[in-house]
């Protein structure tokens, strides 16, 4: 099959020269079904607002809202749900006594736990995700069911339920170790798993076959990429076992691409790799990268790395019209089959910055990306990550009042979270009117068809008693 993908090559500072290339590839085409942004919550500290998504196995919900496929964001002293698939809206779900500048956040497969570095030389926090919660939210700093502990930590990523694998600053360089959460002092038994990786501290994954994928962050070889197989990984973490030497283990799957300082999966073992070129080692900045599938089983199969100059091997998802950011994060959200880049916004065409800092503004800007199989649940050409109402088809996602809901879904007219006699009362007053009317209301036009009449009233009735989230 034969996919039509944006390929980047820097000119200069600030410009980016973009050809469109059709190559068979193993990389899915991400801008098929669109992009679309949305805004994360606004910081007042720290470098940037981080998130992570709930898996397509987690099964709990938190006053009302299920957790499957919904990111969670963390800035300051807050941790936040998304309160709708696409949206901007932000609900708070648990506090900490400590102004994050945070590192890492990372849910466990299956949704129980939240892995959280809230930032250099501060605890790391394994919470219950079942604390959470949006009508009271949980100080995690106090909370009895939370495990807080002194860590090195720059990111992790869970390798199954029981190990955190970390991605830490150690005594040369950087290092891999694994932290046993279920032991009722995590810090007790740390397990080093890569001990020597020459360079700064970079993102770390598992991909969908259980190999360790991490890399060099800044160094003699900036964003050089390493796989372990799965079971060099396993052997590593069993009792006296020996850790696994960088420079005589693993097998390059990329060199200099960004600087590994974020890495991923998708759901066809595609490697996302962010990071950026602030230190000038690696030419690369501004955008986010995708290495094929192919290379990871070409490189464990003892083949060549990845070749930048090849598209078969290596794409590029851009989402700042400048390509000027200094750094982008990269997360895969598997039950949406979404990837979600961040970027940093601070300057538009034509008036683009050299280079912009990370850290220079108040909230973050992060870009959707959907493969053309990505779920629409309602058929309405939306993809289920980015729309407001997945399940009611609502192809104008139409938000009138603002509440990350949308008009076709929501018959809460007043927002108090539940369709009661109130809203009711809402219908009937705006019940026989048509657009261009006084008492016309554009949120109560439930089918979008410029006039409230029996139709609304009937799709009234059918959402009656319901209460948030709306879908």
């Amino acid at each position: 099959m034969s996919w039509t993908v944006r390929q980047g090559s820097r000119m200069a500072a600030g410009v980016v020269l973009s050809l469109f290339i059709s190559f068979d590839a193993a990389a899915a085409d991400y801008a098929t079904k669109g992009t679309y942004a949305i805004t994360l919550p606004p910081r007042t500290a720290g470098y940037g607002t981080l998130t992570d998504a709930f898996g397509a196995d987690a099964t709990l919900t938190v006053d009302g809202y299920a957790l499957r496929g919904r990111m969670i964001a963390v800035s300051d002293d807050t941790i936040y749900l998304q309160k709708n698939f696409g949206s901007s809206q932000w609900l708070v779900v648990a506090r900490i006594d400590l102004t994050m500048d945070p590192s890492f956040v990372r849910i466990s497969p299956g949704g129980s736990t939240i892995a959280l570095g809230i930032g250099y030389y501060q605890p790391l926090y394994l919470a219950p995700s079942s604390v959470l919660s949006v009508t009271s939210p949980p100080n995690l700093s106090t909370h009895p069911q939370v495990k807080r502990f002194d860590a090195s930590y720059y990111d992790a990523v869970w390798r199954d339920a029981r190990y955190l694998l970390v991605n830490s600053d150690g005594p040369s360089g950087s290092r891999v170790y694994a932290v046993d959460t279920q032991l009722a002092d995590p810090a007790s038994a740390f397990i080093p798993i890569v001990p020597d990786i020459p360079g700064a501290s970079a993102g770390i994954a598992i991909d969908r076959y259980g190999n360790l994928i991490t890399g060099v962050g800044y160094g003699a070889a900036t964003g050089e990429i390493k796989i372990w197989p799965a079971s060099a990984l396993a052997a590593a973490l069993l009792p006296g076992a020996d850790p696994l030497p960088y420079e005589t283990t693993g097998h390059v799957v990329a060199s200099g691409i960004l600087s590994a300082a974020s890495l991923g999966v998708d759901a066809d073992n595609n490697l996302l790799v962010g990071g950026g070129d602030v230190f000038g080692t690696t030419g690369d900045y501004g955008h986010a990268a995708i290495v094929s599938s192919n290379v990871l089983a070409r490189v464990l199969s003892g083949g060549a790395p990845a070749d930048e100059s090849a598209p078969g091997d290596h794409t590029i998802l851009a989402p700042d019209p400048c390509a000027n950011d200094d750094f982008t994060s990269v997360r895969y959200v598997e039950s949406l089959k979404m990837i979600v880049v961040s970027a940093n916004l601070a300057s538009m065409p034509p008036a683009c910055e050299p280079m912009e800092n990370g850290a220079g503004g108040a909230a973050t800007t992060v870009q959707l990306y959907f493969p053309p199989d990505a779920p629409d649940s309602d058929g309405d050409g939306i993809p289920d990550g980015a729309d407001n109402a997945y399940l009611t088809p609502n192809p104008d996602q139409t938000d009138s009042d603002g509440d990350g809901f949308g008009d076709v879904a929501d018959a809460d007219f007043d927002n108090d979270g539940a369709v009661t006699k109130k809203d009711l009362s809402i219908l009937v007053d705006a019940f026989g009117s048509a657009e261009g009317d006084p008492e016309y209301d554009h949120g109560v036009d439930l089918d979008r068809d410029g006039k409230i009449d029996w139709s609304d009233f009937a799709a009234f009735q059918r959402r009656w008693g319901s209460t948030a989230p709306f879908y």
